[in-house]
């Protein structure tokens, strides 16, 4: 096989993977068509919307866990506050990105179809402790998914820009809080016993509740 050839070979391999990649920006044709879904990569979108799923499912995770340390017998409002505050923030990147789908005219009612899965609070660690560590897993979780989304979005720049500004620095800045977080619950609870392990508990709920962690 000549040198010419295999250029050729390879030119038609990236031609047809740029191909692959293109927006798809085809004129409308038929005014009465709208919304129009235009110059939009379908794997970036499809990643999209597969993602909104796992915001939900984390901020109904916090809900759920915020819930059970605001009620009265366990009575550890500082975490229950912060753990509000995150299932606000999930939901609130799930709406923006449901409002970028439908700024891109992806139509919405009939291709997505979000549910609360009830089997997800099942081994749910309930301890305070637990529910820290909880959180900075399901935040590392969050934001490898958000890197595939962003991969899957690399050709479409707008996109892209939507998950990296402000969601992921958001991502960023709330882990490196939840593993300070941890790392000072530890610290405080370190060395004691009995009621100073629940002493410590309240005193760091405490800063919790005003943000002071």
């Amino acid at each position: 096989m000549g040198r010419l050839t295999v250029f050729i070979l390879a030119l038609a391999g990236c031609l047809s993977v740029t191909t692959a990649n293109n927006f798809d920006c085809s004129r409308v044709t038929d005014t009465r068509m709208f919304p129009k879904e235009v110059c939009f990569i379908s794997d970036c979108t499809r990643a999209m919307k597969e993602h909104i799923q796992h915001e939900f499912n984390a901020a109904f995770k916090y809900m759920y866990m915020g819930a059970h340390f605001a009620q009265d017998y366990i009575n550890r409002p500082g975490l229950a506050k912060f753990l509000f505050e995150a299932a606000s923030e999930e939901r609130g990147h799930a709406i923006q990105m449901l409002d970028y789908l439908n700024l891109r005219g992806i139509k919405l009612n009939s291709t997505l179809n979000y549910q609360f899965p009830a089997a997800i609070m099942l081994n749910m660690p309930l301890t305070y402790l637990g529910a820290l560590e909880e959180a900075v897993n399901m935040e590392i979780e969050v934001t490898n998914l958000i890197y595939d989304v962003v991969e899957k979005c690399s050709d479409d720049f707008h996109g892209a820009d939507v998950f990296t500004d402000p969601i992921l620095d958001e991502q960023h800045d709330g882990l490196r809080k939840l593993q300070g977080a941890v790392r000072g619950f530890k610290d405080l609870q370190s060395g004691q016993s009995g009621q100073g392990i629940k002493l410590a508990e309240y005193m760091f709920d405490n800063k919790m509740m005003h943000g002071d962690f």
